[in-house]
């Protein structure tokens, strides 16, 4: 065996000694990135009101998910947040025989900048991007069957962040508000088909301008972070409630589709570590 080949070996040999060896001081050393994931699914109660399918409106439930990345930026002294949110829900609502299909897939960039208030509190303020599109189905109606849901839009975002201390570690309210200001949806005109929108190309006015006025929308959150204690190991428990309202009024068609979302998830922490960088430890909550 040559020299290099017996270095190699021993390095193998010592390496995982090394790695257990490894401690992180969380009051000495920054992460290069803090990111909180959180993963959350509950259930939905809808209340859906399409009139290019049908004037009345289906109420039921459904499955809810979402998907939420929290992290501060890497450069500015943190004086920035940015979070991205994927949300999706799938549903069965019914009038009297009338039973309507829904799903709805919506994602969403957001960047904050915070303003601490106290040592508890801390207030963020910023604009958000929201892309979303999603299908109503009746299987039962006689001409439209269905009705394709797809918008984008620019809209202001807020968060109110409550620390609360508790033996385990800190309980985490927080508070988020989201409303829509300007965007683009697809909307098609009262009686036309998608045959003719697709089929024959006559797509009319069917990218229309939104706006709080014709389109007057909003999704409230309020979520809880606790830490608990599960199977001999401390983790942090998000529990949270969703109101998601998605309104519009549009070449003579009405919409609406409301939802009150209780989900449960488990908050991940990741830290990404500089080396050699030794600062006041940070996390974007």
């Amino acid at each position: 065996m040559t020299k290099r080949a017996l270095i190699y070996c021993i390095a193998l040999l010592l390496a995982p000694l090394a790695i257990c060896g490894q401690t992180i001081n969380g009051d000495t050393i920054v992460p290069e990135r803090v990111v909180v994931k959180c993963p959350s699914y509950g259930m939905t109660f809808m209340n859906n009101l399409d009139t290019y399918l049908s004037g009345y409106n289906h109420t039921g439930c459904g499955i809810y998910f979402s998907n939420e990345n929290f992290r501060d930026a890497r450069t500015g002294n943190y004086r920035w947040k940015y979070q991205t949110l994927l949300t999706a829900n799938l549903g069965i609502t019914t009038l009297h025989d009338d039973t309507q299909l829904s799903g709805m897939v919506n994602y969403s960039w957001s960047g904050y900048h915070p303003f601490k208030v106290g040592e508890r509190l801390q207030l963020l303020a910023g604009a958000q991007i929201q892309v979303g599109g999603g299908a109503l189905y009746i299987p039962t109606n006689g001409n439209n069957l269905v009705s394709v849901k797809m918008r984008a839009a620019l809209a202001a975002s807020g968060m109110a962040i409550y620390h609360i201390p508790t033996k385990r570690g800190d309980c985490v309210l927080r508070y988020q508000i989201d409303v829509p200001l300007a965007g683009v949806m697809f909307a098609p005109e009262f009686g036309q088909s998608y045959y003719e929108i697709f089929g024959l190309g006559d797509y009319g006015r069917t990218v229309s301008f939104s706006h709080p006025v014709n389109s007057p929308s909003m999704r409230n959150t309020f979520s809880a972070d606790i830490p608990i204690k599960m199977w001999s190991r401390s983790t942090t428990l998000r529990l949270s409630y969703v109101i998601d309202i998605l309104q519009s009024d549009i070449n003579d068609i009405r919409t609406h589709l409301y939802n009150h979302a209780f989900t449960i998830g488990f908050v991940k922490t990741i830290y990404k570590v500089k080396r050699d960088e030794r600062k006041i430890f940070h996390n974007p909550f």
